[in-house]
């Protein structure tokens, strides 16, 4: 059984990640731990069974705040809960500290979180999205706070045709497991070698049935990567977009750019699933 660890501080914002979360749930075999990190207010006191037993009082006042938000949540959605438990710990340095040390240290498949916001860089829960991604070597699911739920029927997988088979049969896996097909999308320039569409699409379904179709498209060098990923994704209509991103520059950093024609028009509509390079 997979693990997702979702995580919330208790805003509306952070309802979406744990509404997508939930519908994961209904369609593959997954346990979802939702997740709360809060810096504790120590009192100020040399006695350190003082300051032990405050911190204890305070995880437990937020382990049942987290417990009665989760039960709430799946009675609005009207979801018969499956199996999921719910953890609040004390955050010692940051949040996203504290989020990738518990989903590293206990073996989570998945971390999934809820943005909000659309500037520079698209913020997270407390955090930044790049810097969740460049740390985490745990897939990150980053779900629009603007998300309603709807079944992942259709998943596009964004690709350089770096390591397309190993990434493919990642995508494809997830995939399998909910019920879903993929999509490849690839931006190709002019100076590239041609590209048989009905060549490639047949080679790869070979090997990776879950895949669907092929989208080969000419990079513009004008309009920029984001804006014509967005066109894309306006066109297909996927419930999820895959990348994969190198750690010592994420994809998020090249999106998020201050130019205009990098602007990541779909940031805030599409959930995407981001993996860590090889």
């Amino acid at each position: 059984m997979k693990k997702i660890l979702v995580t919330t501080d208790f805003s509306t914002h952070s309802k979406a990640g744990m509404r997508f979360a939930i519908q994961l749930a209904t369609q593959m075999d997954v346990e979802l731990v939702f997740f709360h990190s809060f810096r504790a207010l120590v009192p100020t006191t040399v006695f350190e069974e003082h300051i032990k037993s405050a911190i204890q009082q305070q995880t437990a006042e937020h382990q049942k705040k987290l417990e009665k938000f989760v039960a709430s949540l799946h009675r609005s959605m009207k979801v018969t809960p499956g199996a999921y438990r719910c953890v609040a710990l004390e955050d010692y340095l940051s949040p996203e500290s504290t989020i990738l040390d518990y989903a590293h240290n206990n073996a989570f498949h998945y971390i999934c979180i809820s943005t909000r916001g659309a500037g520079k860089v698209q913020k997270i829960i407390g955090t930044n999205t790049s810097t969740v991604i460049l740390h985490s070597s745990v897939p990150v699911l980053a779900i629009p706070h603007t998300y309603r739920v709807r079944p992942v029927k259709k998943i596009l997988y964004s690709s350089d045709l770096e390591n397309v088979d190993k990434e493919l049969s990642l995508v494809s896996s997830f995939a399998q497991s909910l019920g879903a097909k993929v999509g490849l999308a690839h931006f190709y320039y002019p100076t590239e070698m041609k590209l048989d569409r009905e060549t490639l699409a047949e080679m790869w379904r070979k090997k990776h049935p879950q895949l669907d179709r092929v989208y080969l498209e000419k990079s513009e060098l004008d309009k920029g990567f984001a804006k014509q990923l967005g066109q894309l994704l306006e066109k297909v209509k996927p419930s999820i977009v895959v990348f994969f991103t190198h750690t010592n520059k994420t994809l998020f950093d090249k999106l998020f750019s201050t130019s205009k024609s990098e602007t990541f028009s779909f940031g805030t509509k599409v959930p995407m699933l981001v993996y860590r390079k090889a």
